[in-house]
């Protein structure tokens, strides 16, 4: 059977008749239980790894493409993401007519986000609804800030290569069906990690010993040795990315278990938050509805700013605060209303609750934002360990296997 092949590797050290020893009746009890209970996580261990590693090592390739993915996209098409002018930006109400006037028939312009760089574009997000489907379909509109020029304007959300890997490894392509699968995914490599440490774990002053390379030995034992030892050194950072992903997957059931600890605001729905309608008045301008916002966050950068399509909708603005911890995205958001510009709703991230803060952390730990670039880098490269110990797993079987067809023939002739 192929998990008795890499048991039989990985607990060869350990095995020892229990009635040899000279011990008394009461220490083999407790030796006992402990070899079934290493057994038993030694089991769960290789089969979350023979039937989950595929889909473990899917995730974090997925995951260390995306730490880049946004880089990567202005890299390959630079001429759809990279701006020809220079010096100040256009005013926004031209940025924002140039994305109108290219948006597909039937849509409508949903969102803006500002770029990160001074050689990015501006992205803006065209919404449209087919007949009879249920989801939007979602078109990206880049526009050069400084010529307020459409660079492309047909690009579908999941028809391009950055987009089509982000929808893979959120959702494996099947949205709700898949995002729930991925949730599953992060949870049992989160327990191969946990029980993988159980199983690494040394006895007393044996851990030189199982922190470092040992050469010496077959090709199984060498094997064996990458396999606990990218395991282990990884532990840490792949632990951190299993949690984040769960919780991004699962937000609506980890927040409240925050929340019994510490106080969580709703996310606002559209519906919650709306603009009342004033006869023959038409919208702020979006200049306007900026400058609102500027005035409640005067240090904020911009990032986002949701604009109004129906009679309630309202005008959304998030921005960037030097404090928060994610810094391309905006924690720091205003929801104004689209005739008065009264402010309806603030969020202050410097006013975050202990639980708010925590949540607010978790994604720029799972893309490594939280630590700058060295932190991307290290997320980057953790991503590639699974499929380290998926191989030396595999390997470490086959090799086994061979052994014991050897060992067969041998005895056969």
């Amino acid at each position: 059977m192929i998990t008795d092949q890499f048991r039989s590797v990985i607990t060869q050290p350990d095995l020892m008749d229990p009635l040899e020893s000279p011990e008394p009746l009461s220490w083999l009890s407790a030796k006992r239980r402990r070899f079934r209970l290493r057994k038993f996580w030694l089991t769960l261990h290789l089969y979350l790894g023979l039937f989950g590693g595929g889909l473990f090592v899917l995730m974090s390739l997925t995951g260390s493409f995306l730490v880049f993915y946004k880089a990567i996209d202005e890299w390959l098409n630079p001429v759809l993401m990279t701006p020809s002018g220079a010096g100040p930006h256009r005013p926004l109400s031209e940025i924002v007519a140039a994305a109108k006037s290219a948006g597909p028939s039937g849509g409508w312009l949903d969102s803006v986000e500002w770029p990160l760089h001074r050689h990015g574009v501006f992205l803006a997000w065209h919404r449209a609804q087919e007949a009879g489907a249920d989801e939007s379909r979602w078109i990206q509109v880049t526009v050069d800030p400084y010529t307020a020029a459409v660079l492309t304007k047909d690009r579908e959300w999941g028809g391009y290569l950055v987009s089509f890997i982000y929808n893979l490894h959120a959702s494996l392509l099947m949205d709700d069906v898949g995002a729930t699968i991925v949730g599953f995914v992060a949870i049992f490599l989160l327990i191969s990690i946990s029980t993988g440490l159980y199983l690494w774990w040394p006895r007393p002053g044996r851990l030189g010993q199982a922190l470092t390379y040992r050469s010496s030995g077959s090709p199984v034992r060498r094997h064996y040795e990458w396999h606990k030892l990218s395991g282990f050194y990884s532990a840490i950072i792949l632990g951190m990315l299993a949690f984040t992903g769960v919780y991004l997957e699962f937000s609506n059931y980890v927040i409240p278990i925050v929340r019994l600890f510490s106080q969580v605001q709703e996310v606002p729905k559209e519906e919650e938050i709306q603009s009342v309608p004033i006869a023959g008045a038409p919208s702020l301008p979006v200049e306007q509805a900026i400058a609102l916002a500027r005035q409640i966050f005067p240090e904020g950068e911009l990032r986002y700013l949701g604009l109004p399509h129906e009679d309630r909708d309202v005008y959304h603005v998030a921005l960037y605060q030097p404090s928060e911890v994610r810094t391309s995205g905006g924690e720091s958001q205003v929801w104004l209303d689209q005739y008065s510009g009264a402010v309806l709703r603030v969020q202050d991230s410097r006013r975050f609750t202990g639980g708010e803060t925590f949540l607010a952390w978790l994604f720029p730990l799972h893309n490594g934002e939280a630590f700058g670039l060295t932190g991307r880098w290290i997320v980057f490269i953790t991503g590639f360990v699974p499929l380290l110990l998926y191989v030396t797993a595999v390997r470490m079987w086959w090799l086994k296997r061979q052994a014991h067809r050897r060992q067969k023939q041998s005895s056969a002739s």
